[in-house]
């Protein structure tokens, strides 16, 4: 059966942003759908996050959909040998430690990423970022694709694809996931 992971990103719910519309379009599409809730939203730690994903035991049928904080989550899980699954989809993704909010993110990006190993897995995977993300430099994410071998889609004045930003619904993400993942 076809499994989409939707995982939510920092001080985010399952219940925020575009998440369950995608979730509810999935469903009705034929996927199984799990947004789980990450442990420790507003001061999150890559172990327990880790932890939670696996307990949904993402296999080569899964697809992973991250937003924001999430595609570092989703980044270290890729880079780990043992791990297969059919695709991922990460929105407004980044792979630098901001300093301003170091002490929150740390864990994730302490280590940095093992983009060769990324690479060499070979999964489908597309990153989704904004031309106008206010925290996320376009050009540097753009290069991130190129580290791991990720097709690149650039959204024109999305902001960080938040409600706020008009993203209440995702109609671009049902249309990669039913495109992309066949």
């Amino acid at each position: 059966m076809k499994k989409v992971i939707i995982i939510h990103g920092w001080e985010e719910t399952p219940q925020g942003q575009w998440l369950p519309w995608l979730g509810e379009q999935l469903r009705e599409k034929g996927y199984a759908v799990e947004i789980p809730q990450m442990p420790h939203t507003k001061n999150p730690k890559l172990g327990e996050w880790m932890e939670t994903l696996e307990s949904f035991s993402p296999d080569k049928n899964t697809i992973l959909v991250g937003h924001s904080l999430a595609n570092a989550l989703i980044m270290k899980y890729l880079e780990r040998p043992q791990t297969c699954i059919k695709g991922a989809v990460m929105v407004a993704v980044w792979d630098w430690l901001f300093q301003d909010v170091k002490e929150f993110h740390e864990t994730f990006f302490e280590s940095g990423f093992d983009y060769e190993a990324i690479k060499k897995k070979n999964t489908p995977t597309v990153i989704v970022n904004s031309t106008t993300d206010p925290w996320i430099d376009f050009e540097r994410a753009k290069k991130l694709a190129g580290k791991i071998n990720a097709t690149f889609v650039a959204v024109e004045n999305a902001g960080h694809f938040m409600v706020r930003d008009g993203y209440a619904q995702f109609p671009k993400l049902v249309e990669i996931i039913e495109n992309k993942f066949i």
